[in-house]
């Protein structure tokens, strides 16, 4: 135990950080929860009948297990019958060879790991730990890059099930994490990632804070790398309020359209044209807001 205890260390970096206790501004945080108990309400308009939104996308389960923390999905619809999940609930259809490579991907199970640490569905953790090993963790068809469950993965899903009160997978818990210094989607995957592991372990590393800080920095304006670097450095989070009352991405009076920025989940781009309006016409999900608004005040929604 100590031998892998010091190759984690040599891997990942020394030094363990836990979270700040957060505070806000009074009257910031009162605004904010008006904007969320209307996005709450109008968010049910842009789901299908599985709560699943963005739902006509091939990312469809990544955003709707972030979403699902806030609001009622039915996160199983995207399982078939045999236990191997999809890109989307399965009354739509399916996505591979038409305009994804794949039946799944890593990005899903990050959206789905979310969902099931959050409502402490034990069960769906198990019997997604069950598949994969039965599978030798390849999660579907399609680009073998895309459709393996990594290594990391694998522990995060091994630490849920055993902080949920489930087995411990003691071999696939001490299995160390790698971390980079990411950009646009993938860096978003990178901090849901920590943010998820420092929820289920009680802090973050030295590598993972220089993430952090990393993705802080370059992306002004984003409410997730926000609120993630200041719960780790100050437990100031005016910052992060004042992220989503900005009304060029979040109005204060309807959800985001197309017409105030492109990207339907913010966070996930980096500045530049995702972040500026379009003509697809689209109406947002406001998902994004509600996912870090959750965040931030758990119950208070």
């Amino acid at each position: 135990m100590k031998r892998i205890i010091f190759l984690m260390l040599l891997l990942t970096g020394c030094g363990w950080f836990k979270g700040k206790p957060s505070h806000t501004d009074p009257d910031k945080r009162q605004m904010l929860s008006q904007k969320t108990a209307l996005y709450l309400e109008l968010e049910k308009g842009q789901t299908d009948s599985d709560g699943f939104v963005q739902f006509d996308q091939c990312d469809s389960l990544l955003f709707s297990g972030l979403t699902g923390i806030a609001t009622e999905v039915n996160i199983l619809a995207a399982r078939d019958v045999n236990g191997k999940w999809h890109r989307r609930s399965l009354q739509h259809p399916e996505c591979y060879n038409g305009t994804s490579g794949s039946t799944i991907s890593r990005d899903m199970f990050i959206g789905l790991l979310w969902y099931m640490w959050r409502n402490k569905d034990l069960q769906t953790a198990e019997e997604l730990f069950d598949y994969g090993e039965d599978h030798d963790w390849i999660m579907g068809e399609g680009d073998p890059a895309r459709i393996y469950f990594t290594p990391g993965l694998q522990a995060t899903l091994a630490e849920i099930i055993f902080r949920l009160g489930g087995k411990n997978h003691l071999v696939y818990r001490n299995i160390p994490q790698v971390t980079a210094k990411n950009t646009d989607f993938a860096a978003h995957l990178d901090m849901l990632h920590i943010l998820l592991r420092s929820e289920l372990t009680g802090g973050i590393n030295s590598a993972e804070k220089d993430v952090i800080k990393y993705n802080y920095d370059r992306v002004p304006g984003n409410a997730l790398f926000s609120f993630i670097y200041h719960k780790f450095e100050d437990g100031n989070q005016n910052e992060t309020v004042d992220n989503l009352l900005n009304q060029s991405v979040f109005p204060a009076d309807r959800l985001p359209t197309s017409a105030d920025r492109c990207e339907p989940w913010i966070y996930q781009r980096d500045l530049g044209h995702n972040w500026e309006p379009c003509d697809d016409g689209h109406t947002h999900s406001g998902g994004d807001l509600l996912f870090v608004s959750k965040l931030l005040f758990g119950n208070l929604m």
